[in-house]
């Protein structure tokens, strides 16, 4: 890897914190060297032990982490940072000497943000490490009208999970009939309907006292939930039973100048289309996987255009 003043890519400068874990000494410092010389301020360490707690200690914006270390690897690193609560967005760059596709596939399912093989090119490198700090600058993953994680947030939550080992059930939910909503209400009422069942997939979860959950709002009428596995089909069932029972007290807000028994008539009452798929404990699948599998069952129930709880073979 030689020296260059090549800039990283993008436009302007952007300074960050970064911490390289290599026991390669040498090529260590040399990607901390040249991190540097573009602007950033550069860490380096050569074990994993005690790596948590110094993550925790630090702002970072980036790890550069090694997939080969006595004992510890840098997958178990990698994984023990996507499960924790706190640091589980950090942004983390795999290096390693090892470049058959199966290598990088697994990094990646670690949950890692990109896999780069040694020995390092010094501008794709430098082009690699803007890039993962350009899509994460000031970035709290959270939908501004919700109050819930976004798209990337959800996939990182979802990500979270696996990367505890634990089952879990993940819900897909659409709020159906929202374009026509929207054509007799106005944005607003639109918002309103998105707000409403934004709240109301926290309030089931807390009426079933779940140990833990996750919802996120993929963007319109589509919403995530992650649910612990053995209470998932109860919780979305007892989710649409409830929301179908509320839409007349609903519609019967002064904002809307629609009317629960005119929807009736013409079969456009806002309703959730719930789609569920499974993750068992031990199972090997990446936070996208198990997406997609959600979003292609979706897409068959789409074509019904009807409301109800669709579980995959293994509910």
């Amino acid at each position: 890897m030689e020296p260059t003043d090549a800039p990283a890519e993008g436009n302007g400068s952007l300074m960050a914190k970064i911490l390289i874990i290599d026991d390669d000494v040498q090529t260590a410092e040399r990607m901390a060297h040249e991190l540097k010389h573009v602007g950033h301020e550069c860490a380096v360490r050569h074990e994993c032990e005690g790596i948590l707690e110094a993550v925790r200690k630090t702002d970072l914006d980036l790890l550069i982490l090694d997939v080969m270390f006595p004992g510890t690897s840098g997958f178990e690193v990698c994984r023990q940072i996507r499960s924790d609560s706190e640091l589980y967005t950090l942004p983390i760059l795999f290096v390693s000497s090892m470049n058959d596709d199966a290598e990088v596939l697994h990094g990646l399912e670690q949950g890692a943000d990109g896999f780069i093989t040694k020995p390092i090119e010094l501008l794709p490198f430098l082009q690699r490490v803007d890039r993962l700090l350009r899509s994460n600058q000031d970035i709290d993953f959270t939908d501004s009208l919700t109050g819930l994680p976004d798209a990337e947030g959800t996939r990182k939550l979802v990500q979270q999970w696996i990367s505890r080992d634990e089952a879990f059930g993940l819900v897909y939910v659409e709020l159906l009939h929202l374009k026509s909503f929207t054509e007799r209400t106005s944005i607003k009422g639109r918002d309103k309907a998105m707000r409403h069942l934004a709240r109301a997939l926290q309030h089931y979860a807390e009426t079933m006292s779940l140990d833990e959950y996750m919802h996120g709002h993929l963007g319109g009428g589509h919403f995530i939930a992650v649910i612990p596995f053995d209470q998932t089909a109860k919780y979305c069932t007892a989710l649409r039973d409830r929301w179908q029972k509320h839409m007349e007290k609903f519609y019967a807000s002064e904002e809307f100048p629609i009317a629960y028994a005119d929807a009736q008539k013409r079969g456009d009452v806002l309703d959730l289309s719930i789609c569920v798929t499974y993750r068992e404990a031990h199972e090997h699948v990446t936070a996208q996987q198990i997406l997609d599998t959600l979003s292609r069952m979706h897409k068959m129930v789409y074509l019904e255009g009807e409301g109800g709880v669709h579980l995959d073979r293994r509910g």
